[in-house]
């Protein structure tokens, strides 16, 4: 099997889910530290635009979203699976629910003043961080969640989770982790990382066990590589074979086209349509740097449209 290698950067929750499904999965990983803000050069040479972080790569394949990254962690490494027999509705539902509801309620706790800690080094950061965050945000189809109303949706949500978590289970469905429980993990991760609400956790101590449980296995660190070593690597790797179909008949295999998420980060990725289906869209495309490469992106979520 072709190396891991991750793109992301510290501070990232959605990299931090990642971070933690390699931790307990017991898999070795390549770091690919990048900049929290643009330019990325080399992601985005792989990507061919896509700019969300973050990306897993694995020799000239490279998968987008952390709902496809899962998916494809989930068969590798060791212990249970993310998506186990007879829960599988309810723990998707719900990791798609915190991904995106409760997300957008965790940015506005996590920028308030009280809440910052050290996310940003200096004023210059932060500026640089909002310009390119404004940038970001450009054709973005999600509402802002005012402070109150995120605040409420949280202590309403930790209220669950305590209940939940009350007769023991190590796990918010029962014995085994499930994806629920990485999407949950990262996103009170990034909630509480800057320490100023750290009394809401406190106060929930089934919830606070299970998150100690949770955040050991996002200390599992990668090995670093360059961004010239990473695609170097997707240089002289093959992408592996795809079944080319679609299920849109107007944007058949062979199509080029853009994809792009539908929500916010709405940045598309330009390629060759090899194949869509209910649950993938996977693209070719070729750069200087990287040679011929597939881009994964979970059909949830995404959109195909012709180039």
């Amino acid at each position: 099997m072709a190396e891991l290698i991750l793109h992301h950067y510290p501070e990232s929750p959605f990299s931090e889910k990642v971070r933690a499904i390699l931790g307990a999965k017991d898999l070795a990983w390549r770091s690919l530290q990048v900049s929290m803000v643009m330019p990325r050069p080399a992601t985005i040479a792989l990507t061919g635009g896509y700019r969300r972080i973050p990306v897993l790569q694995v020799g000239a394949d490279v998968y987008c979203d952390t709902a496809l990254i899962a998916e494809h962690l989930d068969d590798l490494g060791t212990g249970p699976t993310l998506y186990p027999m007879g829960q599988v509705l309810a723990a998707q539902t719900l990791a798609r629910w915190v991904d995106t509801e409760l997300f957008w309620a965790a940015v506005t706790l996590r920028f308030l003043p009280e809440n910052m800690g050290n996310f940003f080094t200096d004023p210059a950061t932060a500026q640089a961080f909002a310009e390119d965050r404004a940038n970001f945000a450009q054709g973005a189809q999600v509402r802002r969640v005012p402070v109150d109303e995120a605040q409420a949706r949280y202590a309403r949500f930790l209220a669950e989770m305590e209940t939940q978590l009350g007769d023991g289970r190590p796990y918010l469905f029962g014995a085994d982790w499930s994806i629920a429980d990485f999407s949950v993990y990262h996103m009170l991760w990034f909630i509480h990382a800057g320490g100023g609400m750290a009394d809401r956790l406190a106060a929930r101590a089934h919830v606070s066990t299970w998150m100690e449980r949770m955040r050991r296995f996002g200390e599992h660190a990668g090995e670093a590589i360059s961004a010239d070593d990473a695609l170097a690597i997707a240089h002289a790797a093959d992408p592996l074979p795809v079944e080319q179909a679609s299920d849109l008949p107007a944007i058949p295999p062979g199509t080029e086209v853009n994809v792009a998420p539908v929500d916010y980060g709405v940045m598309p990725s330009h390629g060759t349509l090899l194949r869509c289906d209910t649950n993938v869209i996977v693209i070719r495309r070729e750069h200087a740097l990287t040679g011929a490469v597939n881009v994964h992106f979970p059909r949830h979520g995404f959109g195909v449209t012709r180039y």
